[in-house]
């Protein structure tokens, strides 16, 4: 097999079958017989000892290698420890740029990778109307008394309900450096905390700590979200619109779709809003502008996310969130 084959092949697996900067990323990770291994995925760590002519030992020491530089992740079913490749791009780019050891140039190829040829691939997404990617979790105590609030868009009751907590860099502030918010925001929950730890990419920290970085978010004007799914959440990311792999592309109408908004959407209260244009900076998706006419914020309904920023920050308290979608707009499952 040609040494660029099987890089060509990783790549394929993550729908980039035409990248041509993926390939020098899987390179730059993996040697060739690493890339054979990876690519041979899933597998135990005994039936690759026997494919590959190893010893477990020696097998074993290759996949903790693999584990720490974020290319293969671990599952147990039977009582037997399974190792596959990442599911998809986001969970490789995720995992591999907090590889600590990376060599010089391996963030720069990551940006080169994410500006020019992701966007194709969330192209793609809207156009087939696959699910998205993200979801946006709203600001709690921005929402209308009169909605209903579900456990799987409250980032505090997901915080609290959470069996274990870690907190991890940013990876797209960290490889973009395009934004001074805050790094050390992106809250792993549960097997995505597991994992972090495991891993040693993330600190474990408790709920107290985890509530306060929510807070320092939504102060730096930082946008939750999370996987698009109901049921065991794993992540909570504390996005900008400068450097977020999501939140930045959900500007742009032919790949929006990576990013569902929330169930709510902000609502602005005329009688008192005092025209000070402090929602207008707010806003990630600038889905707000002021009526001249009338000196009032006015929102886009087409463009809100609804993440609540807008009202947690207005000084008079005109705007709220409201229930605008049911329940079952957030699906139980997706494809990543």
């Amino acid at each position: 097999m040609d040494q660029t084959d099987v890089y060509r092949q990783l790549s394929a697996k993550l729908m980039m079958e035409n990248s041509e900067i993926l390939p020098r990323i899987w390179a730059m990770i993996c040697s060739e017989e690493e890339a054979r291994i990876v690519n041979s995925l899933p597998s135990t760590v005994s039936d690759l000892a026997k494919a590959f002519s190893k010893h477990e030992q020696e097998m074993q020491e290759i996949m903790d290698g693999l584990f720490h530089k974020g290319v293969v992740f671990e599952s147990v079913k039977h009582g037997k420890t399974y190792y596959r490749m990442p599911r998809h791009i986001v969970q490789f780019h995720d995992a591999a740029i907090l590889w600590p050891e990376a060599p010089p140039g391996f963030l720069e190829l990551w940006v080169d990778f994410m500006d020019n040829e992701y966007p194709k691939l969330i192209e793609l997404v809207t156009q087939l109307k696959l699910p998205a990617f993200m979801r946006v979790i709203p600001i709690n105590e921005t929402i209308d008394s009169k909605s209903r609030v579900l456990v799987q868009e409250d980032a505090a009751e997901l915080v609290r309900n959470a069996r274990n907590l870690a907190v991890t860099t940013c990876v797209c502030r960290k490889s973009m450096k395009r934004c001074d918010a805050p790094l050390e925001v992106c809250l792993q929950l549960n097997k995505g905390a597991d994992y972090a730890i495991k891993r040693g990419t993330g600190r474990k920290i408790d709920v107290d700590e985890a509530l306060e970085i929510l807070r320092i978010s939504e102060e730096a004007g930082l946008v939750h979200t999370t996987d698009n799914r109901a049921g065991n959440v794993n992540v909570i990311c504390n996005c900008c619109t400068c450097c977020c792999e999501i939140l930045r592309h959900a500007k742009q109408i032919n790949t929006k779709d990576i990013l569902a908004p929330s169930r709510y959407q902000a609502q602005v209260n005329v009688e008192d809003c005092t025209g000070c244009t402090i929602c207008v900076d707010y806003c990630p998706m600038n889905a707000i502008a002021m009526n001249e006419d009338e000196n009032i914020a006015e929102i886009n309904a087409d463009l809100c996310i609804g993440c609540g920023l807008c009202a947690s920050n207005c000084p008079v308290e005109a705007i709220e969130l409201s229930e605008t979608r049911p329940e079952d707009f957030i699906p139980v499952s997706n494809r990543i």
